[in-house]
């Protein structure tokens, strides 16, 4: 893992930056540790952002590489404007998310697709309580300012009220969303779900509401909204079980449950609480998530509004030949993986071709880091699962189903404790976990023939009539 940013490698030419052939360049390279700046063979740093405010440090380290003052500033911007990988964002996000590589990378990608016209995505956190849902969200929008709407709950007309401005002569309530992250920290209420269903479909620009509303007096009246402009949806929620008209509009994400992440989750955390206005200023002055800020600001005041793939036969040929059986819900699967396209050629900018007006054009770098962040999500979100749900499925349900061929509930909460450390609600086993898999096709829920009252699972090829199987199952439990 890379923990720096910057460096030479990656600067602007002489010609981008206005410096002669045979004046130095100074260049920039940010780590965790602090800046370094480099002209030739010497290298001074690591500086804090705290030195760097200073307001001596300019004349004072220009004066040492016998630079201007403001090159300083402009080496900083270089090293901000460089092109760069998902793996050296991940490492930035990485101070205060561990692990959790494409969840934090997918968020980021969905809100800095905020700043364009038309290609907002909607992302669903989902997993068990104190997994780091809304954690994540947060951590990541936080780079992102005057765009974020946090909301902890809200009822369906409450959403249009505080949100909305009154056109008294048209008698309608205009919400704008453009270029707006709405985030909802816990499940937002079904009906207001169910009304933000057109709009996270992007079926239109602007969409018209009726609702209906208390007059003064107290009678019922309807009432016109207009929702205007595409907005990024970020919906948190313990729910692992999804609704079919969720699952093909959302990338579906859950946080790590590994051991390594719960390790390293835990010494943040024992930093964060011990001394909170001390983790508070290392956060603030940390040198990895000062450059990631100022890179998003940078990007949102490009005002690039759309990003174009030029090759789109390569990637339309990519995609089917990873899906030798095309389903209706791929419609939906592909631009996904054009969004994440799209949101690597956003992070480079500076380095992509300019077409038109608030226009730039991918590259093939866009296109093979798209592609390899959607691979690492792919198989439970074409199966409209939760990463978690599938996780269990993987790593509990299948090696049961592969040794027995047919389990019964007790057995997998028996299995998850093994494996996991920790116990697995019946509840949630029953109602969450179970429906989901079958309802993807991954397993088969029958009763058992023995015992009607217990239900048995069984691979999906495999016949849940087949009293023999099921005979010698019972046989082993004796």
């Amino acid at each position: 893992m890379t923990d720096e940013i910057g460096g030479a490698s990656g600067a602007p030419s002489n010609r981008q930056t206005g410096q002669g052939c045979n004046t130095p360049t100074l260049d920039c390279r940010i780590t965790a540790a602090g800046y370094y700046y480099r002209v030739g063979e010497t290298e001074l740093g690591p500086f804090t952002l705290q030195d760097r405010d200073d307001s001596g440090f300019e004349e004072a380290l220009s004066g040492k590489f016998h630079v201007k003052p403001e090159e300083l500033c402009a080496a900083y911007w270089r090293a901000v404007q460089r092109p760069i990988t998902f793996s050296e964002i991940s490492d930035a996000l990485g101070s205060t998310i561990r692990q959790d590589v494409s969840t934090k990378l997918i968020l980021l990608c969905g809100c800095l697709l905020t700043f364009t016209d038309e290609d907002q995505v909607n992302i669903l956190m989902a997993g068990e309580s104190s997994g780091g849902k809304t954690y994540n969200a947060l951590e990541v929008v936080a780079y992102f300012r005057d765009v974020v709407l946090r909301i902890a709950s809200a009822s369906p007309t409450a959403f249009f009220h505080d949100n909305g401005k009154w056109d008294k002569e048209a008698h309608v309530l205009t919400v704008d969303l453009r270029q707006k992250i709405l985030v909802f920290l816990d499940q937002p209420h079904y009906s207001l779900l169910e009304r933000l269903r057109p709009l996270m479909s992007h079926d239109q620009r602007e969409l018209l509401y009726k609702i209906t509303d208390k007059s003064a007096k107290g009678s019922m009246r309807t009432k016109n909204v207009i929702l205007e402009g595409y907005p990024t949806v970020i919906l948190c929620a313990a729910k692992l079980s999804l609704d079919e008209q969720e699952k093909t509009r959302v990338f579906i994400l859950s946080p790590e449950t590994s051991v390594r992440k719960l390790q390293e989750s835990l010494q943040l955390a024992v930093k964060r609480v011990s001394d909170r206005e001390a983790f508070r200023e290392w956060v603030e002055s940390h040198p990895l998530r000062k450059w990631l800020r100022d890179r998003i600001e940078a990007i949102q005041s490009a005002n690039v509004k759309q990003v174009i793939i030029d090759d789109q036969d390569q990637v339309y040929q990519r995609f089917v030949t990873a899906h030798k059986r095309l389903a209706p819900r791929h419609q939906r699967d592909l631009p996904r993986i054009l969004s994440l396209i799209k949101a690597h050629a956003l992070l480079n900018l500076w380095w992509r071709e300019r077409r038109g007006r608030g226009a730039i054009v991918a590259i093939q770098d866009d296109v093979d880091a798209g592609f390899e962040l959607y691979n690492q999500i792919a198989k439970p979100n074409e199966l409209g699962l939760s990463p978690q749900v599938y996780e269990v499925y993987e790593t509990v349900i299948k090696p049961l189903l592969d040794n027995e061929t047919v389990v019964d509930r007790r057995s997998i909460l028996n299995k998850y404790f093994d494996y996991y450390g920790r116990h697995l609600g019946d509840e949630t086993l029953r109602r969450e976990i179970v429906p989901a898999l079958i309802e993807c096709g991954l397993v088969i829920e029958q009763p058992d023939p023995q015992d009607r009252r217990r239900k048995l699972l069984y691979p999906p090829d495999v016949p849940p009539t087949c009293s023999d199987v099921v005979e010698d199952i019972e046989v082993k439990g004796e």
